[in-house]
C-alpha cells in the first residue's frame, strides 16, 4: 500500500465562466474555500506486479496541472476539518496517477469552483481537471475527455413520510410540485419531461432539498450518488423512491486541455487505458461502493 500527499491550492475565481458543472457547488457537503494549502492524504492500493500492459508508467517523466473541486460531494469535497479533500476523484485521480507515473506540478491539485475550472481548461491554464465534470458536446468544444468513468443517473427524491409518489411516472400528470435546481442535467430532464406548471426552480440543490423537506414542494429529482451521500451523511432528511433514470445524460470523464493534448499526442489513449484497467480489475467498483453507494 502507498500513502499520496497531495497539496492542495486554493485557486482563486477566474473572471470568466463559461461552464457550469454536472453538480452545483457547495450543493453537497462542500465545505467553503479558504485561502492556504490544505492536505489530501489518500491510500491507494495499486497492483504493480502486472509489468504487461504498456500505459503503465507511459507518462513517467511529465508533469501536469491539476483540476478539481472541493464543492461537489461525494466526488470532490473537503473533509469536516475543512482542510482534507476526499471522494471517488480524489481516489481516482491517485489511481492513475500511481498507474501513469505523472507527476502533479509542485505536488498541487488546484482547488476551484466548476466555472473557473472549465474557463482554466479551456485556456490551457489546466492541463487535467478531475471533479465528475460531464463530458457534454458543449464543452467538447473547448477541452477533450477521456473515457467514462461513472455515468451518473438521476432520481427522485421525497419526504420521508411520502407513500404517493413512487416513481418519476407519478410526476408526469403535473399533480406534483417539483423542485429542480437550474442549470443541471436534472432540469434538462424535467424542461422536457414534466408539465412546466409543475415545476419550481431553484439556484440550488441544497434550497431544491429544502422545498421538499419543509413542504414547498412535492418532490425534486437529482443525480443519484449526490443524493445518496446526503442522505447517508444526515445532511438532509429525505428519501429515493424508484429507480435511476436518464442515465447516459451525466457522463463523468477526466478532461484534457487542448494544449495538452497536443504537446502529448497518446495522452488521450494512456488515460483510456488506466480507466479500463481500473474497470476490469474492479477498482472503480471499490471506489463507486466507498463513495456514491
Amino acid at each position: 500500500m502507498k500513502k499520496k500527499l497531495i497539496s492542495v491550492l486554493m485557486a482563486s475565481v477566474l473572471p470568466v465562466v463559461l461552464f457550469a458543472g454536472c453538480g452545483s457547488s457547495k450543493d453537497a457537503g462542500g465545505q467553503g474555500s479558504g485561502s492556504a494549502a490544505v492536505t489530501v492524504e489518500t491510500s491507494t492500493d495499486t497492483d504493480e506486479s502486472d509489468g504487461n500492459n504498456s500505459f503503465q508508467n507511459a507518462l513517467e517523466g511529465v508533469t501536469l496541472t491539476v483540476g478539481t473541486s472541493g464543492t461537489y460531494a461525494p466526488f470532490s469535497y473537503f473533509a469536516e476539518d475543512g482542510v482534507t479533500l476526499q471522494g471517488y476523484d480524489v481516489d481516482l485521480l491517485n489511481e492513475l496517477q500511481e498507474l501513469l507515473g505523472f507527476e502533479i506540478k509542485d505536488n498541487t491539485v488546484q482547488d476551484m469552483d466548476y466555472g473557473p475550472l472549465g474557463t482554466s481548461l479551456g485556456l490551457g491554464q489546466l492541463d487535467i481537471g478531475a471533479a465528475a465534470l460531464c463530458a457534454t458536446d458543449e464543452r467538447k468544444q473547448n477541452m477533450n475527455f477521456t473515457d467514462i468513468y461513472y455515468d451518473a443517473g438521476i432520481v427522485v427524491v421525497v419526504s420521508e413520510d411520502n407513500e404517493t409518489i413512487k416513481s418519476v411516472d407519478d410526476l408526469k400528470g403535473g399533480e406534483y410540485k417539483v423542485a429542480v435546481q437550474a442549470g443541471c442535467a436534472a432540469y434538462e430532464y424535467a424542461a422536457a419531461n414534466l408539465p412546466e406548471s409543475c415545476l419550481q426552480t431553484y439556484d440550488s440543490q441544497a434550497l431544491a432539498y429544502k422545498a421538499v423537506e419543509d413542504g414547498q414542494a412535492d418532490a425534486t429529482i437529482y443525480d443519484q450518488p449526490g443524493t445518496a451521500y446526503s442522505i447517508k451523511t444526515g445532511e438532509i432528511h429525505l428519501k429515493i423512491v424508484g429507480d435511476e433514470f436518464f442515465q447516459g445524460q451525466s457522463p463523468y470523464a477526466i478532461a484534457l486541455s487542448f494544449d495538452i493534448c497536443k504537446e502529448y499526442p497518446d495522452i488521450i489513449d494512456n488515460f483510456n487505458d488506466a480507466i479500463a484497467y481500473l474497470k476490469e480489475n474492479g477498482t472503480l467498483d471499490e471506489i463507486k461502493s466507498k463513495w456514491c453507494d
